[in-house]
């Protein structure tokens, strides 16, 4: 039986190949790539990965979903980070990277999934001063 909402594995896949990839932890450790809910206080630079908005899709006479959402990195200014917005735009082009890999995964069930990248800005964080949000815009096709 397919899996028609495989939000939590989706997620999952795409917070595994963060963690997995060198040269993003190298800038976010790997301890810091969060899903949904991070520390009350959490280091910086740090990256979120909420769950995915999922969308029931019949596909070819089978069953399946496509997922999109939001993957999110927040940098500040700090000591050994003098440009908190430059800091987010190379996370940024990071995730892209890495995000766009993601293709024809076996999910289980005989799902497979393709993530592809939709649009990607770095804004400032009017909750912090000198820091950045970076967002990259995913869409995930599961069938």
């Amino acid at each position: 039986m397919t899996t028609i909402d495989p939000s939590l594995s989706v997620r999952g896949k795409i917070i595994a190949s963060l963690k997995s990839d060198a040269q993003l932890t190298a800038i976010v450790t790997a301890a810091r790539i969060y899903p949904s809910k991070t520390p009350a206080d959490p280091a910086w630079p740090f990256i979120r990965v909420p769950i995915l908005t999922g969308t029931v899709a019949d596909l070819d006479g089978g069953s399946g979903s496509e997922q999109s959402g939001v993957l999110h990195c927040f940098t500040k200014l700090s000591t050994g980070n003098l440009d908190p917005e430059a800091q987010a735009a190379t996370i940024n082009r990071h995730i892209v990277r890495i995000v766009s890999q993601i293709d024809d995964i076996d999910l289980g069930d005989g799902e497979s999934l393709g993530v592809h990248v939709v649009q990607t800005q770095v804004l400032m964080d009017p909750a912090e001063a000198d820091a950045f949000h970076g967002i990259v815009q995913v869409r995930a096709t599961a069938s």
